[in-house]
């Protein structure tokens, strides 16, 4: 169960879910090195946008959308177009904090 914003259209387990998506196709390209998914944990920040946090044991890392970039990952996942190329960058970055954190 997430938040859902209605000035958004859409709700935190939407930005998460595009996250994940995001996740999993680094997962093809590169492969990760964790016993396991990162958890997505999705935050409102105050002003607008995203805090977003890929959590795997004591590991962490976080990185920050925007409503658009948040609005456009979510569309392009609902219509099955796959991850957000956008937001790719910083998830990937995200990722690989986190399987080294986790070694």
């Amino acid at each position: 169960m997430g938040t859902y914003y209605s000035t958004l259209g859409i709700s935190s387990g939407d930005i998460g879910g595009a996250v994940a998506e995001a996740v999993l196709h680094d997962i093809r390209v590169n492969g990760l090195g964790l016993q396991g998914f990162p958890q997505v944990v999705v935050s409102r920040q105050t002003g607008g946008g995203f805090l977003i946090a890929l959590r795997f044991g004591n590991a962490d890392s976080q990185f920050a959308i925007s409503d658009d970039e948040a609005k456009n990952a979510v569309r392009l996942m609902k219509s099955s177009l796959g991850h957000d190329g956008i937001i790719f960058d910083r998830v990937q970055q995200a990722a690989a904090e986190v399987e080294s954190q986790a070694r």
